[in-house]
């Protein structure tokens, strides 16, 4: 079975009618112009690199507020 990362994840949600606008933010250690790219080309709504506990904590707050 392969492997899934956030960006298969990503990629494999945008793909099905029924959850392609879930909003969708990667949190990983990863960094750097190749993981940019890759955000955008699986259609990431937010990227947020890890160790950045205070503005996760934020987006996903922003996130309820909008929604209820």
């Amino acid at each position: 079975m392969p492997e899934m990362d956030g960006y298969k994840l990503t990629h494999e949600v945008r793909s099905d009618p029924r959850m392609k606008d879930l909003f969708i933010t990667l949190n990983t250690s990863l960094s750097g112009s190749f993981n940019d790219a890759m955000v955008e080309k699986v259609g990431c709504d937010r990227f947020i690199s890890k160790f950045q506990p205070d503005l996760l904590v934020d987006v996903v707050q922003q996130r309820i507020r909008r929604d209820l």
